[in-house]
């Protein structure tokens, strides 16, 4: 391989695997903030102050975006994404970060679900094996952990529903799609419809840090998006997503070294099942659709 190829690897890899870090870390400021004031106002400041970052980017750089195009499938993903948040900041008040992330990761098997279903995207055989080993190394993982029979078990479901719908839209619209057209309109409306309820229900926050902690929410979730993105233009769309399982490292290891959870084997084993059935589940699919 070429020097200047490997370097570019590497960039991708640097990249990807940073966008899904910061994911984590707004999560992780989220689930510190809402032990110490309600949870709409962290949902709140995660919008609001993208919003302000986005605002600030594209004063800067002025990008040319077509905010009219497909604005209905649009303005449907972005209610799915301000949902999935909503329902992922009370989740992490309720149950253990790991956990969420391995719930969460139900998604991309719900897409190919959705997709084989409406979009007669039909499985591979070794595509449905790869998902049923997913399936039971998310049940593994997360053991008697979960509240099975807790009605607040709905908090963890929602976001990974929600998700696997989103990507399913973006299916929609593929080949079509600007990906921060859909940034900048989850901004808006998050920033908006949680600015209008939180000023008839604030709680004052006397910590400075933790209006720290909610303006950095905000730029994680910008810098996420963002660089995110760029990895994709500098690769392709199922290279960078096989990354988005290394949430599960990151959230691992936030979780001992941030909030004390010590290392549970069991779940660890089946975290790494998750993120080596999911990989292959990924690029048997991709693979699929490459020879079709």
């Amino acid at each position: 391989m070429p020097k200047n190829q490997k370097a570019s690897l590497f960039k991708v890899v640097f990249l990807a695997a940073s966008g899904f870090f910061l994911f984590v870390c707004m999560d992780s400021t989220a689930k510190y903030l809402g032990s110490v004031m309600p949870v709409t106002q962290a949902v709140w400041g995660r919008f609001f102050f993208h919003f302000v970052a986005i605002c600030l980017y594209f004063l800067v750089f002025k990008p040319k975006l077509n905010l009219k195009r497909n604005f209905k499938i649009q303005a449907i993903r972005s209610v799915l994404m301000v949902t999935a948040t909503f329902f992922m900041f009370n989740s992490l008040q309720r149950f253990d970060l790991v956990d969420i992330y391995v719930v969460f990761f139900s998604a991309p098997l719900i897409v190919s679900l959705l997709s084989a279903y409406f979009l007669k995207d039909v499985l591979s055989f070794k595509g449905v094996i790869l998902m049923l080993l997913s399936f039971g190394a998310i049940i593994y993982s997360l053991g008697p952990s979960m509240k099975i029979l807790s009605p607040e078990l709905i908090f963890p479901i929602v976001p990974p529903l929600c998700w696997a719908l989103y990507q399913f839209f973006t299916k929609l619209i593929s080949g079509n799609n600007e990906p921060f057209t859909a940034v900048f309109y989850t901004a808006i409306l998050g920033a908006l419809v949680f600015t209008i309820y939180i000023s008839f229900n604030w709680v004052p926050i006397e910590n400075n840090l933790y209006w720290i902690g909610l303006i950095l929410m905000g730029i994680f979730g910008f810098l996420s998006h963002f660089i995110i993105i760029y990895a994709i233009q500098l690769s392709n769309l199922s290279f960078v997503t096989n990354f988005q399982y290394s949430q599960l490292l990151w959230s691992t290891v936030i979780n001992f070294l941030i909030f004390g959870v010590p290392f549970d084997y069991n779940k660890i084993i089946g975290v790494i099942g998750i993120i080596i059935f999911g990989v292959l589940f990924i690029r048997t699919e991709g693979s699929k659709k490459k020879v079709n």
